[in-house]
């Protein structure tokens, strides 16, 4: 016991110091914990409003009914410059939160693959996705085409 009390009193300071190194970083972690947690909610909400901003786009415009139409004819009635780029804007709004939900930056959505297969299997929107996708990733490419495939 003796020996005990000599080997603390002879290591009191570096006792301190392990304490206040491993209280630190377990700070440290809980705060890095903490900041992802907010980053993923913060990104979240910024996605949500694109996602709102796009479709606030085709409500009411009458030049984008067809995106949703499931029967476009696209021999008699080709697509337009306006479609074409509210759908690649879908794109890339999709492509978003793919790269988001592999980084793990969003919390991956469940209803996510069923909506990217129901919007972009549509006439109009496959058409300008089968036109824009060689400018996209491969890995994003091959993760829409298996949804289309499906």
């Amino acid at each position: 016991m003796n020996d005990l009390i000599s080997w603390t009193g002879a290591h009191v300071f570096d006792l301190i110091s392990a304490v206040g190194i491993i209280s630190g970083l377990c700070y440290t972690s809980v705060s890095f914990q903490e900041s992802a947690r907010a980053r993923r909610i913060d990104n979240l909400l910024k996605l949500t409003e694109q996602h709102r901003n796009i479709w606030e786009k085709i409500q009411g415009n009458p030049a984008l009914a067809r995106i949703r139409a499931d029967d476009t004819d696209l021999i008699k009635h080709p697509v337009t410059m306006e479609e074409a780029q509210f759908v690649t804007f879908l794109i890339l709004h999709i492509h978003c939160w793919y790269r988001a939900m592999l980084d793990k930056e969003v919390v991956s959505l469940e209803g996510m693959k069923r909506d990217v297969r129901g919007i972009l299997s549509r006439p109009v929107p496959r058409h300008v996705w089968e036109q824009r996708k060689s400018y996209l990733d491969h890995d994003f490419r091959e993760f829409v085409d298996t949804l289309l495939n499906e």
